[in-house]
């Protein structure tokens, strides 16, 4: 592998399908009052979910995903596998670049035998409290926060996100940003056009998409 083309998948949202797993648990333990409730409000779950997260949607979430086995048991995203792939006929060298939680240390564990599990190709795995730190050409990753962190050091990487709810998702714009709709051919194009260039760029050599 050449250790200079390495891309960067992030886990949750991207290649783990946490939301829909999480919006099925929150759904089994609500109460008929929360359901009147929702209804009498006129909102329904998966706004509040990827809008609002209201403190006590919060805490409900980490209780669910506070269970011993949860997060290792969550389903892929495919449309992030497509990508995947595409790096690995490409000929980047792949990592797994995913944020550890401090409060949740059984979850490290998951994520590795996660990524076992359902990774068939040859890849490294970080897990680290800052990914900001970690050099790649390319970083898939679907939160504007990490992507920030990680383009303040690399202002000549790549970002691919995919596409999810949310404000702070849709209004995150950055020029070295492809925002990347699975389910759109024209988009996926766009991204394998955007990997190519960077795949062969030089060191040192502007990012231009």
């Amino acid at each position: 592998m050449n250790g200079e083309n390495i891309a960067l998948f992030d886990l949750d949202g991207s290649l783990v399908d946490y939301d829909v797993r999480m919006l099925y648990d929150l759904y089994k333990i609500m109460s008929v009052v929360d359901r009147e409730k929702l209804l009498n409000e006129r909102k329904k779950l998966e706004y509040l979910y990827y809008f609002e997260r209201p403190e006590w949607l919060k805490r409900r979430i980490k209780v669910i995903s506070n269970q011993t086995g949860w997060w290792e048991s969550l389903g892929r995203i495919d449309t992030g596998f497509k990508v995947l792939g595409l790096a690995v006929v490409i000929g980047f060298d792949i990592h797994i670049l995913t944020k550890g939680p401090t409060s949740k240390p059984a979850v490290w564990k998951e994520k590795v035998e996660w990524c076992d599990k359902h990774i068939p190709w040859d890849h490294k795995i970080t897990i680290t409290q800052e990914k900001g730190l970690v050099y790649g050409k390319v970083l898939f990753d679907d939160y504007p926060g990490y992507i920030e962190e990680w383009l303040k050091w690399r202002p000549r990487g790549l970002v691919i996100m995919p596409k999810r709810p949310g404000p702070a998702q849709e209004k995150f714009k950055h020029p070295n940003v492809i925002k990347y709709d699975g389910y759109n051919s024209e988009s996926f194009e766009e991204v394998r056009k955007a990997l190519w260039k960077v795949f062969k760029r030089k060191p040192q050599e502007e990012l231009q998409l």
